[in-house]
């Protein structure tokens, strides 16, 4: 989603994206690659079809013509790296986007991590990285020794933003609730690493002590309806709104008193991004990626992972505290926004361009 974000802006700039899937799926996301003028490929893969799929991956590069493979696909971009060797690609990026592993720690996924890693160190010509904390989790705590290493923060375009006014009445009148309640906000997809059982449990013990909260919780996943049942429950389901997916996320981040974020794991969480230029105070687990955004605002609450009691006990302070918070102000972080992202890619597109494939930089 954030490379897709980031294609106008690069086209502006002369570079053409294509996307290449590993499934026959139509993803949720293919008709917008097409409309910014990109196109979807598919080489399928399945476990373990390592052989079959290398001569697919390899005859599909050799009949392109592109300059540059960008892969985000964490360990295995080993592989794919190492194919695109062998098809004669020159630049060859690898991005990380993750603090965690969420495979289980088995002896053969901790050598499957080992080869790849190998693999990526032989044959990757730039390292990315989307925060310091997926680089080390990824890479290794000396990366900054390794000068193919880089760290893009992730962009946001804030135009949604500045447009969206706060228009909280009309969203409550919307999803029809009493217009004095608090809007307590979470986007995010329904998946075991984004833990919404923990934010649902925290909610429940909120409504004891507020029960003029409203939950939000935007987004669809395949634990959408074991989250709803949790909810029935608890019973709270009159607090508690499943939007689905939404198109109007600024305007509702906006109409919100506070978000939540009970992941246990991230990257460089974009909805967090998204909340500060909301401007609402955020409660969010300590990941790694939520404390380098925090290093530049003073919106954010961190609280411990898989915690509902310290989940709820910070929404609260916010609330109770609404005041102080009311009278924070933070511009958005200029190392955060969308432009700032296309520009230090197109640097390493640059770079990789001239170093590798134009020959024109002599080390």
């Amino acid at each position: 989603m954030r490379t897709l974000e980031l294609m106008p802006l690069m086209t502006e700039k002369g570079v053409h994206f294509d996307f290449c899937t590993f499934t026959e799926d139509k993803g949720p996301l293919d008709d917008r690659v097409r409309q910014y003028g990109g196109k979807v490929f598919c080489v399928k893969y399945k476990k373990p079809d390592f052989i079959t799929f290398g001569k697919r991956f390899i005859e599909f590069l050799k009949q392109s013509d592109y300059d540059i493979i960008h892969t985000h696909s964490h360990y295995f971009s080993g592989y794919l790296v190492y194919l695109a060797y062998k098809a004669g690609i020159k630049s060859r990026i690898v991005h990380f986007r993750i603090t965690t592993d969420a495979a289980k720690p088995t002896l053969l996924r901790k050598l499957y991590g080992k080869v790849m890693l190998k693999m990526i160190d032989k044959h990757a010509t730039s390292i990315l990285a989307v925060c310091k904390g997926a680089m080390e989790h990824s890479w290794g705590h000396d990366w900054l020794n390794d000068s193919r290493c880089c760290v893009i923060y992730n962009g946001l375009d804030l135009s949604g933003y500045k447009r969206t006014g706060k228009k909280k009445e009309e969203v409550l009148e919307e999803l029809g609730i009493p217009a004095d309640s608090k809007l307590i906000i979470n986007v995010g997809r329904f998946l075991p690493q984004k833990a919404h059982e923990v934010l649902i449990k925290s909610a429940a013990m909120m409504l004891k002590q507020q029960p003029g909260f409203h939950f939000l919780l935007v987004g669809i996943g395949p634990l959408l309806e074991e989250m709803q049942t949790k909810v029935a429950q608890l019973r709270i389901s009159q607090n508690v709104h499943f939007l689905g997916l939404r198109d109007d996320v600024p305007r509702l981040l906006k109409a919100s008193d506070c978000f939540v974020l009970s992941s246990h794991f991230e990257g460089l969480p974009g909805v967090v991004l998204e909340a500060m230029a909301a401007e609402l105070p955020i409660v969010a687990t300590d990941l790694p990626g939520v404390r380098e955004i925090a290093e530049h605002t003073n919106l954010i609450k961190i609280v411990p992972v898989q915690n509902s009691e310290a989940i709820c006990k910070n929404v609260l302070e916010v609330f109770n505290n609404q005041q102080a918070f009311s009278q924070i102000y933070n511009p958005f972080p200029a190392e955060f926004d969308l432009q700032n992202c296309a520009n230090n890619l197109y640097e390493v597109y640059i770079e990789q361009l001239n170093k590798y494939v134009n020959n024109t930089v002599v080390e």
